[in-house]
């Protein structure tokens, strides 16, 4: 096409934290932006087949509301039947802003609204808290005790000698014995030790996990609802959630069942959901009514799938997840401040 710009270009079928596309384009591929059309081309991803080379064309006057968010780019595709979002990543936030400029310049009167709230909002947080301290102090701690629990458990196991090590290998029963007993002697939040006087146990279960997995999905959800919620209240205020959420849900945890050898970061995360919905619910908050909107949009869903496989799965310690969730929800309202920006300081 004479005259047309052509990007490579990544897409990706789903994701909250990824832009994505209708066409379920994985990968990589190409956008080409000509005068007239918009042509998107991709790999989509079948079932049980393999991926098939597909191209969209996109009529320009269809187009609106695009713009672009780092290396990202979304536009929307007005439809007869439905609209469309497209998103995509470029290489570099450069190319996005090139693709951008390209685009049509049109937008509607709600995206228009939305967009800016949405850089209103951004500007107060980058003008309260424009970075995360405290979010990446708990992701070390809570990493690092549990890669010094597994050294000291791998040195305990080569100390071993004879039968107790091939017993110790050949029966997993007893490792699992083995790394409760570790937990408990690092500080779970064991019932019989914790309601006799070892009430520091509460504190110190919210930095110990019993697995790997249990440790990747406490860390991802802390790391992806922690980070702006750090930057609403300020560091200072999100430790004092954090710690008085994951109090909430050790004491929740121990009080419904004095019997569970309980760990994790997960009645904290629960309450910083809590604590960052009281938040959205406060008058003169100075988060906009538009990016109170989306943030619930996104947190219900999240946290009510999550209760239900609390419920789902036997092993789960829910009281905790309920206890850290009403725990941070009124920990919200005591710690909540407004995020305007003085006046004088506007601008």
């Amino acid at each position: 096409m004479a005259g047309a710009h052509v990007f490579e270009v990544r897409f990706y079928m789903a994701g909250s934290n990824w832009p994505s596309n209708p066409f379920q384009f994985r990968g990589n591929g190409t956008i080409e932006v000509g005068a007239d059309f918009v042509t998107v081309r991709g790999s989509r991803h079948r079932s049980f087949r393999l991926p098939q080379r597909q191209e969209q064309r996109l009529r320009m006057v269809d187009i609106v509301n695009a713009y672009a968010s780092g290396s990202d780019v979304w536009f929307d595709v007005l439809g007869v039947k439905e609209d469309l979002t497209v998103g995509f990543s470029a290489p570099d936030a450069a190319t996005a802003d090139r693709i951008v400029a390209l685009l049509p310049k049109r937008q509607t009167a709600s995206f228009a609204e939305a967009h800016a709230e949405n850089e209103v909002f951004h500007d107060r947080i980058d003008y309260w808290t424009p970075s995360t301290p405290v979010i990446w102090g708990l992701l070390v701690a809570n990493i690092g005790i549990f890669f010094l629990m597994w050294l000291a458990r791998q040195r305990y196991q080569a100390a071993l000698e004879g039968p107790l090590r091939q017993l110790f290998e050949i029966r997993p029963n007893v490792a699992s014995i083995m790394e409760a007993q570790q937990l408990v002697e690092w500080g779970s939040n064991f019932g019989r030790r914790t309601l006799r006087g070892e009430w520091w146990r509460l504190f110190t279960a919210m930095f110990l996990h019993g697995g790997i997995l249990h440790l990747g999905f406490n860390m991802l959800a802390l790391w992806q609802v922690g980070r702006l919620t750090e930057r609403i209240f300020g560091s200072v205020r999100f430790a004092g959630l954090y710690l008085l959420s994951g109090l909430a849900g050790s004491l929740a945890s121990v009080l419904w069942n004095p019997q569970v050898n309980s760990v994790g970061a997960s009645g904290a995360i629960f309450g910083i959901i809590g604590g960052l919905l009281a938040f959205l619910g406060r008058e003169n908050s100075g988060v906009p009514p538009t990016v109170v909107k989306e943030l619930r949009a996104s947190l219900l869903p999240f946290l009510l799938f999550s209760l239900w496989m609390g419920f789902i799965y036997p092993h789960t310690d829910n009281a905790a997840h309920i206890g850290g969730l009403v725990g941070g929800w009124l920990a919200g309202h005591l710690l909540a401040r407004s995020i305007h920006v003085p006046e004088h300081r506007q601008g």
